[in-house]
């Protein structure tokens, strides 16, 4: 057997541990959280106290994030899935898909309900989903739309959709800035709405695929 030092699964795996170290700490040192912004669609009360840093939500539970040709409509209704949950800064869903779907992220209502990723506006970002697993980390406060795009907007109007309302929470930890990376594999065209932004989701992705491991 390999000694731990030459094994780099094994170095991958100590360092995405240290940092989620790192963020943990930086995260339970913060202030008391806070309740939702004015434009969250969640009820205050339920986001009176935070849960532990970085919650992870599968969407659509055991469904995945799929399309269901057979009855012409989403494999499951995300609105409601996405209703009877809390979401904080910091927090991260996990999209179980495939190549033929794709996962489209904003903060911007009118893309959300044109179901287009084509509205130009700030906070729109995609990705075509190229693995089987896609983490996307929660980093804007307020309202955050998700959707799918196939076939110009048609899953995303037949159920492909919903809305999460992001509560302050304990917000964003600090995290090292060799992180500070664009998301790989975003479509042409497409931003990850930042630098900040890029690096939390490839850090939700590499959480993400520790966790399938």
């Amino acid at each position: 057997m390999p000694a731990m030092a030459d094994n780099p699964a094994v170095l991958s795996m100590v360092a995405i541990l240290a940092i989620v170290s790192t963020a943990a700490a930086a995260g339970n040192a913060t202030a008391a959280p806070s309740t939702a912004s004015g434009n969250a669609t969640a009820s205050p009360a339920k986001n009176a106290t935070a849960p532990p840093f970085g919650t992870h939500h599968a969407v659509g539970d055991g469904k995945g994030w799929f399309f269901d040709w057979k009855a012409n409509a989403s494999a499951a209704n995300y609105s409601a899935w996405a209703s009877n949950r809390t979401f904080y800064l910091g927090d991260y869903l996990s999209f179980q898909t495939d190549t033929g779907n794709t996962v489209v992220h904003t903060t911007n209502a009118t893309a959300y309900k044109l179901c287009s990723a084509g509205v130009t506006a700030n906070g729109s970002s995609g990705w075509k989903a190229e693995e089987a697993f896609l983490a996307v980390m929660l980093t804007d406060e307020g309202a955050n739309y998700f959707f799918s795009d196939v076939w110009d907007g048609d899953h995303c109007r037949k159920g492909m959709r919903f809305e999460v309302a992001v509560a302050h929470g304990r917000g964003l930890p600090s995290v090292p800035a060799s992180y500070y990376e664009p998301l790989s594999g975003a479509p042409a065209g497409m931003s990850g709405g930042g630098g900040a932004v890029g690096m939390w989701v490839a850090l939700a992705a590499a959480l993400a695929a520790a966790l399938v491991l």
